[in-house]
């Protein structure tokens, strides 16, 4: 069973669409600095800021991506040494303990955002819309964690249920 919202194309890939998009605009910022301080002397005085905040968004979202598809490292030692039968519920108390870091990390992502009140020197952006990716990425762990979970939980049910 998929729940309808999850299953939808840009659900499943708004980390990397992001990320991509924020990735493009550093680049391209970037390159466009380079080419009018060398080749016309001067340069544009937000491009370091936008060029910053948009890298800074680039790898929280980047983080999340890898999470969504488990590409962060691990260590596999403990689990390879449990018997067959404790280690799906040996994952599952490793999602739970996941879970609650995701929802702490949430929650004091939302805190820090509440109290983000300075700006940019330059472009006089608000750093709460650049914090904002904080509770952005943390809160796309805390539902991909979610997810994990339900999908451990039917695998355990199918496992038993083929025992039985």
């Amino acid at each position: 069973m998929q729940i309808p919202f999850i299953g939808t194309w840009l659900f499943k890939n708004l980390e990397e669409i992001l990320a991509s998009a924020a990735i493009s605009v550093t680049v391209l910022v970037v390159i466009i600095n380079v080419i009018l301080r060398y080749g016309f002397g001067f340069v544009v005085p937000w491009s370091e800021e936008l060029s910053v905040i948009c890298f800074v968004w680039a790898v929280y979202l980047g983080i999340s991506s890898c999470y969504k598809h488990k590409l962060h490292m691990g260590v596999d030692v403990i689990v390879a040494m449990l018997p067959e039968k404790v280690k799906p519920a040996f994952r599952l108390c490793v999602l739970t303990l996941l879970l609650g870091l995701n929802a702490i990390m949430t929650w004091l992502s939302f805190d820090y955002l509440m109290i983000s009140t300075k700006s940019t020197p330059v472009m006089g952006l608000s750093y709460f819309y650049i914090n904002s990716v904080l509770l952005l990425c943390f809160g796309m762990m805390f539902l991909h964690t979610v997810r994990f979970i339900a999908r451990e939980v039917m695998e355990m049910r199918a496992i038993r249920n083929a025992k039985a």
